[in-house]
């Protein structure tokens, strides 16, 4: 008994001493020093979660947790789930906290679990390496952390490591690792996200990850790898279950890979990985697979028939790709025996013939996604039975017929629906109750006719709604603002709306209206604080626009073609936000305010004063006036700025290029300004569009034109995309980004070829000089030879002197010329007839003398009327002119021809008797001699 007692002291007061440091709700008095430290290190935290983080007794602190039995911190866990906690200030993330991770971590020697995902604590700086030292840590997320920089090989040191998650949805933090090398060391490991991590340089990352033995989720999306290793001859992945291998340009064919042999997968995603050929047969392997995603690849042809043995299939997505054939057959080749588990189908955009029937059969389905696709015919009634469908997507499709309430019947479930762009008719009774609550709702172009329908009445819960081009009619009823008061995006446009709008709609929470093409009155209402992108273009709104106009969130504000009066408001100092403006086609007055000391007098975002991130400003077609605006030194993003048709005056500022670097549109035409054009225009590098046009400017031609730098090559589209800007098309050109509207019907006008020109998606291709219709002098500049992608160039109507340039015949681009209605003297340049591309020109109405010069496209010219090309120019002879040029010779050819024809004529027939008479002479001495 006393060797007992004497074996057990050492625990029995090791124990005492660990209770007693613990004791009367106490931790173990280092590590709570530790812990402090930490929070020491946190700068900010806008949501008070480390306010419980005082007293003696961390182990009640939020986020800890210690043992019972040593007081020891097992766990800190102050994650937070990124993108759905986070609140939104001024477009940046505010997260709950942010600062340093202090290293005082490290005493912490018993801590398993540590998780700080979601917080911004990683400051652009590498992970630190002291996480490496924490060697008890089983669970270790350091997710969307805000990392950049190498990943510690350290992290190989946490031997006992079964969750690891290091990856990162920051497009600005840039972690890389070039060596994964470590990971062998961490056997134990379950779990492993290393997602946006960059590991290009990393190339045997294939065979690091096929020593974890244990590994069931392994998610490398977008982490730059550009070999998927076709084959392991052995691999160790024996109980993988998730791989995401997503966004990693492989760029190779779709088989053979090496995971096609791991057969304990039961999710597997290969989105957008630049796969390409057929679909492989040896999906077939994978019998336990329940989630499949290859959508986005280059994948062609029909689903392999080996996809019958996936019973266990649950959510599959090929889309986009080029399936081809009739869905009938592609239905056929998915397994039987999941028909009661398929609940997700996305074959959107895969080129898909026939008709809807065949998806009847899939009758647990949850969501259908088969979208742009050709396929024809009604909808089914029967599809009123896939009780559980919850999306329904078939828009963009050749699908007619009417869709009644027997469609509808055993939809219970139905959240969205997206029917828009087909031929289809939704005929439901004036008191039909639906089944269903919508989430969202898209029937553009569907036809609803009449009012607004009555069902939508009780779908208090949608947050999209889109009937544009529905056929719509009518007043809209008070009730559908209500209703719809906490909608996000409600898109009425292109319908057959009158009345007036409420007063104010400042009860709504929408971010995305959209009235434009109908026909509503009254005055422009009071818009909700959160509008984010407005359309109302092209109605009858009319009166002033309210003083307090706008939202601090304001992005896109199109209200063109309307009856808008007075002018416009100081609050759009306040915009700090608006990206576009359209204002064209009104009758406001006045100018815009200048956004200075006196603006700031408002109660408007202050921020103002540092400027504003408008793109896009176009006030065309008021009655603006004043100077060039003041409020345009606020706008250094600017870059397509249309104040024409309107009465602007004075001369143009010297500041242009340094407060508008960015241009690439200026359009002036039509207002009073006057003086001379500033050289300093000629300064920026970006700009496409120059329309001076039918002003009063004199002087002459800036000869630096050459700086014109985005004029002097031939431009190319290189690329059209999308940016994270939803209400932009944002377009690249060179090393020229462009931001046009895609919300709206709006269109760029520019006087090209003669006639008024509409330019809508293509705005990128055009390039172009008008200073027609003014009073420049002197002579039209050599240096013009330089503007290599030139598309058009209009000098006409000034008083432009000496001779055409020749090295005009550089512009190979050049689409347009019009030289007309100057002073022009001397001989056209022969090198005119190189213009490969040209389609018009005007040159009438000038002193030019000598002879026309002909050949390639100028033969081809205005050939209903070539003359009327150089007319006005007495001094010019020769086709396609009238008169003839000194020296030429009367034309005698056509007299000749007839009498040398007509001798030939006659030889002809004299050789031929001639010829006759002596062969038949030849046959009749032969046979005289034959005695035969």
């Amino acid at each position: 008994m006393s060797m007992w007692c004497f074996l057990l002291a050492p625990t029995i007061f090791a124990s005492s001493v660990s209770s007693e440091m613990f004791v009367n709700g106490s931790c173990i008095a280092a590590e709570r020093d530790a812990l402090l430290s930490f929070k020491a290190g946190i700068t900010s935290d806008p949501n008070g979660r480390l306010r419980s983080w005082r007293g003696r007794d961390c182990c009640r602190w939020y986020g800890v947790m210690c043992s019972s039995r040593t007081g020891h911190v097992l766990k800190l866990d102050l994650g937070n789930d990124l993108y759905i906690d986070d609140i939104l200030n001024n477009g940046s993330v505010v997260h709950w906290l942010r600062g340093q991770i202090s290293s005082s971590l490290l005493s912490l020697h018993r801590v398993k679990h540590l998780n700080l995902s979601g917080n911004d604590l990683g400051r652009h700086m590498p992970i630190p390496k002291f996480i490496g030292a924490l060697k008890s840590l089983t669970h270790l997320d350091l997710s969307n952390m805000g990392f950049s920089g190498r990943v510690p090989p350290q992290l190989g040191n946490l031997t006992r490591l079964e969750h690891l998650d290091i990856h990162s949805d920051w497009f600005y933090a840039y972690a890389y690792s070039s060596d994964v090398s470590w990971l062998e060391r961490l056997h134990s490991l379950v779990y492993l996200d290393m997602s946006d991590v960059d590991l290009r340089a990393a190339v045997n990352w294939l065979h690091s990850v096929n020593t974890l033995p244990n590994l069931s989720l392994l998610q490398l999306s977008n982490c730059g790898l550009n070999s998927s290793s076709p084959s392991l001859l052995h691999h160790n992945l024996t109980v993988l279950e998730t791989l995401d291998l997503s966004y990693n340009p492989f760029n190779s064919h779709a088989a053979p890979n090496w995971y096609w042999d791991v057969t304990s997968l039961k999710s597997l995603s290969i989105r957008q990985c630049g796969l390409s050929g057929p679909f492989p047969d040896e999906l077939g392997n994978l019998t336990l697979l329940e989630t499949l995603n290859m959508g986005w690849n280059n994948m062609e042809g029909m689903i392999p028939s080996t996809l019958k043995n996936l019973c266990g299939l649950e959510w599959i997505s090929f889309a986009p790709s080029n399936i081809g054939g009739d869905i009938t057959d592609l239905i056929e080749r998915l397994p039987n025996c999941s028909s009661d588990n398929l609940q997700n189908l996305f074959l959107f955009d895969s080129n898909i013939t026939g008709t809807l029937e065949s998806v009847l059969n899939l009758t647990s389905l949850s969501g259908l996604f088969i979208d742009e696709n050709y396929l024809s015919g009604s909808v089914p009634v029967e599809i009123g039975t896939l009780r559980n469908l919850r999306i329904l997507g078939i828009s963009n499709n050749s699908l007619s017929g009417v869709i009644s309430e027997a469609h509808f019947s055993g939809l219970t479930n139905l959240e969205e629906i997206d029917l828009s762009h087909n031929y289809l008719q939704v005929m439901v009774g004036m008191d039909w109750e639906p089944p269903f609550n919508l989430k969202e709702a898209y029937l553009t172009s569907c036809h609803l006719g009449g009012q607004v329908p009555n069902w939508l009445r009780g779908q208090s819960n949608l947050s999209y709604l889109g009937v544009s081009d529905t056929g719509l009619g009518g007043r809209i009823p008070d009730w559908f603002w209500i209703t719809f008061s906490k909608a996000y995006s409600l898109d009425l446009s292109y319908n057959q709306f009158h009345g007036e709008l409420p007063l104010s709609l400042e009860f709504m929470s929408v971010e995305e209206l959209f009235l434009q093409s109908n026909s509503f009155t009254g005055s422009v209402p009071q818009l909700p604080g959160s509008v984010v992108i407005l359309d109302i273009s092209n109605n009858f709104f009319n009166g002033q626009l309210p003083s307090n106009f706008g939202s601090p969130y304001l992005q896109v504000a199109v209200l063109f073609s309307n009856r808008i009066t007075g002018i416009i408001p100081n609050s759009i100092c306040g915009w700090t936000n608006l990206r576009l403006l359209d204002l064209s086609n009104n009758l406001l007055m006045r100018g815009l305010p200048d956004c200075g000391k006196e603006e700031q007098k408002q109660p408007v975002n202050s921020a103002s004063s540092f400027g504003l991130q408008i793109r896009t400003l176009r006030l065309r077609n008021n009655s603006l006036s004043g100077g060039f605006p003041l409020f345009l030194k606020q706008c250094q993003n600017l870059m397509f700025l249309d104040l024409a048709q309107n009465i602007f005056s004075g001369e143009l500022p010297v500041w242009i290029s340094e407060h508008m670097p960015s241009l690439v549109m200026l359009q002036l035409r039509s207002n009073n300004f006057s003086g001379h054009i500033p050289i300093e225009i000629m300064t920026l590098s970006s700009l496409h569009i120059l329309d001076l046009a039918s002003n009063t400017f004199s002087g002459v031609i800036p000869q630096s034109l050459v700086k014109l730098k985005a004029l002097t090559t031939a431009a190319m589209v290189l690329d059209i995309s999308d940016d994270d800007d939803p209400f932009l098309d944002v377009r690249h050109r060179g090393t020229t980004t462009y931001y046009v509207s895609n919300t709206n019907n709006d269109t760029l006008s520019l006087v090209i070829k003669g006639e008024v020109l509409e330019y809508r998606k293509n705005v990128e291709f055009v390039t172009s000089i008008d200073l027609s219709c003014n009073r420049l002098a002197g002579q039209i500049p050599e240096e013009i030879g330089s503007l290599l992608g030139l598309v058009n160039l209009n000098l006409s109507s000034n008083f432009l002197s000496g001779n055409i340039p020749y090295k005009i015949g550089n512009l190979q681009s050049l689409e347009s010329l019009d030289l007309s209605n100057n002073r022009l003297s001397g001989e056209i340049p022969l090198c005119l007839s190189n213009l490969t591309s040209i389609s018009y020109m005007n040159l009438s109405y000038n002193n030019l003398s000598g002879r026309i010069p002909s050949g390639r496209q100028l033969d081809t010219l205005m050939a209903d009327d070539p003359t009327s090309m150089y007319i006005g120019n007495p001094g010019l002879c020769g086709h396609p002119l009238p008169n003839a040029c000194p020296g030429d010779q009367p034309s005698q050819e056509a007299p000749m021809r007839w009498s040398e024809d007509d001798t030939t004529q006659m030889d002809f027939h004299l050789g031929l008797t001639v010829g006759f008479l002596v062969g038949l002479w030849i046959i009749f001495f032969g046979l005289l001699f034959k005695k035969t």
